[in-house]
């Protein structure tokens, strides 16, 4: 019987060929898999729509099925629909257009537990305690405090009308408040706790943390700080980047600062201080299990470094680095 030999450059091509063939077969069954799936989440948003009780709002039906599927993955994806979203670069950038205050419901009525240094609504006459007991002509009861947030903010240089209750003021005080850009600041306190012991209170990570940290020891040092209580108690964290400056004000330059690794392209990657910074000042850092993210980068940085003492208690614990990928409208 006769063999026909094929040339070994047809055999890779065939073979190439063959494995083309299976790989683009698994594809298209990958693709003919999920179609079927998208199909029948279809079906289903559809079926709601026509059969259930009341009339739903597709977008609640959309954005509750995004949150449902990432919340099977991990304890930290989640969806951000556009208010939140919002918040959020709020939150990052370090500012927002409102009258700067700190609002939370207690026993069903919102209180102000928070005043921004200088903000419109301090200079209007709100103070701590004082009770947003009407919002322009409606009364805030039942109100979250979202309800609130979205009526008092605005465009700068417009303005609101607020009727506060006051302990021991028998009668509603009525204010307008003007509307202004309010900054966010990171950086509650830094003072001197004694005699060339300076102390930062760092509670939240965001874009401007690291020229406010910076503010802060220039003005600490030339009051004649000679060591440094950095306070990262209850600090949930912030952007990546402010975490590695901020350790990059302690540590020697090219030091490590953080790695991550993961699954998908570019996500190895080694962080390192890009300048020296203040190497000789002694260092302590407070840490508590409410330090998380970003605090953990700076205080592990600290102590992988034997840069400066860590004092508290076991940290969050988060151990990741998370992205934020724009879906649509918002």
């Amino acid at each position: 019987m006769r063999t026909r030999r094929i040339p070994a450059p047809a055999v890779i091509a065939l073979l190439s060929t063959m494995a083309g063939v299976a790989i683009g077969t698994a594809r298209v069954s990958t693709q003919g898999n999920l179609d079927a799936r998208y199909r029948m989440y279809q079906a289903a948003v559809t079926a709601v729509q026509r059969e259930y009780g009341d009339k739903v709002d597709p977008a609640q039906l959309v954005y509750g099925s995004i949150d449902g599927m990432l919340r099977t993955l991990d304890p930290h994806s989640s969806f951000l629909a556009p208010r939140e979203y919002t918040r959020m670069r709020e939150q990052q950038v370090g500012t927002y257009k409102g009258i700067g205050i700190t609002i939370v419901p207690v026993d069903g009525a919102i209180t102000v537990t928070k005043l921004f240094e200088n903000s419109p609504a301090y200079r209007a006459g709100i103070r701590r305690n004082d009770v947003l007991a009407r919002v322009g002509k409606e009364d805030t009861k039942d109100w979250t405090t979202q309800d609130v947030v979205d009526k008092v903010r605005g465009p700068k240089g417009t303005t609101v009308d607020i009727s506060i209750r006051r302990p021991g003021v028998a009668q509603l005080i009525d204010l307008t408040v003007e509307r202004d850009d309010i900054k966010i600041t990171t950086v509650t306190a830094s003072f001197l706790i004694a005699p060339g012991t300076g102390y930062v209170r760092l509670q939240d990570f965001s874009e401007t943390t690291d020229d406010e940290l910076g503010a802060a020891m220039t003005k600490l040092k030339a009051a004649g700080m000679e060591r440094l209580v950095l306070d990262l108690r209850d600090n949930l964290g912030g952007p990546l980047d402010q975490a590695i400056a901020v350790s990059s004000r302690f540590l020697k330059r090219g030091q490590l600062v953080v790695y991550t690794r993961g699954r998908v392209r570019g996500a190895d990657e080694d962080y390192h201080a890009a300048e020296a910074g203040s190497t000789d000042l002694p260092l302590i850092v407070l840490v508590n299990r409410n330090s998380a993210s970003a605090s953990e980068i700076v205080s592990g940085a600290m102590q992988d470094h034997d840069r400066g003492l860590v004092v508290g208690e076991t940290t969050f614990g988060k151990a990741l680095v998370q992205g934020v990928y724009r879906i649509s409208d918002g």
